[in-house]
């Protein structure tokens, strides 16, 4: 797992300066081990290292057997054994010791269908030194980010982490206001946007090639979704399921590190545990957080769990006070606005597990592929005659309501913004066949959005704050193929949810934990808001810098914020995120949009 980072002037002109070093040691946490940068005329390639497998002869950027390709990876390929046997196969010789050090040769083998044969988490740039081309490729899910920038300066940059990005000169850093209002709907900003108009995220497996043509992305994968299971026994789809869950499990072992195991007591992750324990006899150690507030303490539920399998678990509480803190780190590793509180947990457990091992296996993934989550039995309750990206939106909206955010928003604002009502998921909709099951389409819609911008940003970046690099077993792609193939009421009906999920689980877990409610990773939001971080809330939101930023009408503001309850604390931790994170960030002065309260545009870069 690593931090990556490089530009590339392919249309003629010759690189003069860059910033490929200053981006990769803002982001020594992704790689703390060891950094490198290769550059010529055109292309710079960076990495800044976290070592887990080819502890040695593992460096990176990596190069074919020729010496013209030259790669750099974040991320872990997990069939690079089978890979390496198949190119020597095939009359070429590997380089390096690491799992990446196949890539370079994968390509120069099968050109751009290289990733085609990846199985793995991936983030990577590739420079094909003869063709003059560089290539920038995400995995199929979206497990490791790769942010992306056409700088005044042009050519291409490009960075693990946003901050990273903004290194590079001519960015433009002017805040997005369609990003700004997604973000307070979702929470989370959607990919292709970022919080800066100059700034992209590549979607998930997204493969773009930059060369003197010019810059061309395509899609080279996507989950099925055919319902081409319908019909098949049962129990034969549970054994497949079960067959595909073991063999990714297994597959995200190797590692030269120590491993352990992220532990809430629930079924996802309770499962990935006892799989890993088949193949783990000795000391393997496990993770978990609590709290005071008991409908959101799964400390006794994870301790049993591993008393069950005889790890050594290592658990923490959650204080209140903790909130502030970590909230600022949360959108200072993130880059831009993000409002899950529950990476409040995520940065705790991965902190805890950093102190003891440098890998962990997790259960994120399942609520999405296995029909895990509460919204989807409401979408099907709430078939009242509006079309599925209405009804969904509904749904899914649970930052800023949109009749809330309407009475805030200044007009001068609001003229940056779509005319109402807008909704930002038929786009998506349009993207899926209108022939499937609702519930199938709704899923499809978040395997590519909500899967990746509001889960797995979460899950890379709270780990690699600490230089902890996370497998999910549930996302490996081969298993996300099949299980999109089962009907989606095979899953969920009106009493269970994750049933195929469940049925595996039995056969391995403790009836109490298949049975358990299933209870998502939380933190007590609407206590600590209303209780101990009421003051805090308050002084961010109506501060002078606040009222003034030219987003809401600074009266509508104060009263709402002012009278704010418990049902609210959604959308008053989306707004006061939004404000911690312009209060906190290195590359904006606000307001930076057309339209704000001093009528000028400020998006120039900080000294």
């Amino acid at each position: 797992m690593c931090g990556i980072a490089g530009s590339a002037l392919l249309n003629g002109g010759r690189r003069t300066t860059d910033a490929v070093e200053e981006a990769c040691d803002v982001m020594r946490h992704r790689g703390p081990d060891e950094s490198a940068v290769w550059r010529d005329d055109f292309v710079a390639l960076g990495i800044a290292r976290l070592r887990v497998i080819g502890l040695t002869g593992g460096s990176q950027p990596v190069r074919d057997s020729t010496g013209t390709v030259v790669c750099v990876v974040n991320g872990e390929i997990y069939n690079h054994h089978a890979l390496r046997a198949l190119l020597e196969k095939r009359g070429r010789r590997v380089r390096g010791t690491s799992d990446a050090c196949v890539i370079p040769e994968l390509y120069a083998e099968y050109g751009d269908d290289f990733v085609d044969h990846l199985t793995g988490m991936f983030a990577l740039a590739l420079y094909d030194t003869a063709r003059g081309r560089l290539l920038l490729a995400t995995d199929r899910l979206g497990k490791k980010p790769l942010f992306h920038s056409r700088p005044g300066t042009g050519g291409v940059a490009f960075a693990s982490e946003l901050r990273a990005l903004m290194r590079f000169a001519g960015v433009d850093s002017r805040t997005d206001p369609v990003a700004v209002d997604q973000y307070l709907s979702y929470r989370v900003v959607p990919a292709p946007h970022t919080v800066y108009r100059g700034a992209r995220k590549l979607p998930p497996a997204t493969l773009m090639v930059v060369d003197g043509s010019g810059v061309r992305q395509h899609r080279y994968w996507s989950p099925p979704f055919d319902r081409s299971l319908l019909g098949t026994p049962v129990p034969d789809i549970v054994a497949s399921v079960d067959a595909l869950l073991r063999r990714a499990v297994a597959d995200r072992l190797e590692s030269e590190v120590p491993l352990g195991v992220m532990l809430s007591g629930g079924l996802d992750s309770s499962l990935v545990l006892a799989l890993a324990r088949e193949r783990l006899p000795g000391s393997l150690h496990t993770f978990s957080i609590g709290f005071d507030t008991p409908r959101f303490d799964e400390r006794r539920e994870a301790e049993a769990v591993a008393g069950h399998f005889r790890t050594v678990h290592h658990h923490r509480k959650i204080q209140p006070d903790d909130a502030r803190r970590i909230s600022g780190e949360i959108l200072r590793h993130m880059g831009e606005p993000y409002a899950f509180p529950s990476a409040i947990a995520s940065w705790v457990m991965y902190e805890l597990a950093g102190q003891h091992v440098t890998v962990v296996l997790t259960g994120d993934g399942s609520d999405e592929i296995f029909c895990g989550y509460d919204r989807y039995r409401r979408l099907m309750a709430a078939d009242d005659g509006a079309d599925l990206p209405d009804r969904y939106e509904s749904v899914l909206v649970d930052g800023v309501p949109t009749d809330v955010k309407e009475n805030l928003y200044r007009r001068e604002f609001r003229a940056n913004l779509p005319e109402p009502p807008h909704n930002y998921l038929r786009p998506r909709f349009l993207e899926t066949s209108d022939r499937a099951h609702d519930l199938e389409r709704a899923m499809q819609v978040d395997a590519g959005f909500w899967l990746s911008d509001a889960q797995l940003v979460k899950i890379d970046r709270m780990a690699m704050a600490h230089s902890v690099e996370p497998r999910s077993p549930m996302l490996d792609h081969r298993l996300v193929e099949y299980v999109r193939r089962i009907p989606a009421e095979l899953n969920l009906d009106s009493h269970t949810e994750k049933r195929v999920l469940k049925a595996v689980a039995a056969r391995y877990l403790p009836p109490a934990t298949v049975r358990r409610r299933k209870q998502e990773l939380a933190v007590p939001l609407e206590e600590w808001l209303t209780r101990n971080m009421r003051p805090d809330i308050t002084r961010t939101l109506l501060s002078e810098e606040s009222l003034e930023r030219g987003y809401f009408h600074p009266d509508r503001l104060r009263e709402f914020v002012t009278g704010y309850g418990a049902r609210h604390a959604y959308a008053i931790w989306t707004l006061y995120m939004l404000e911690r994170w312009h209060q906190g960030s290195e590359a904006t002065r606000a307001p930076t949009y057309a339209g704000a309260l001093t009528g000028e545009t400020k998006g120039e870069r900080l000294p």
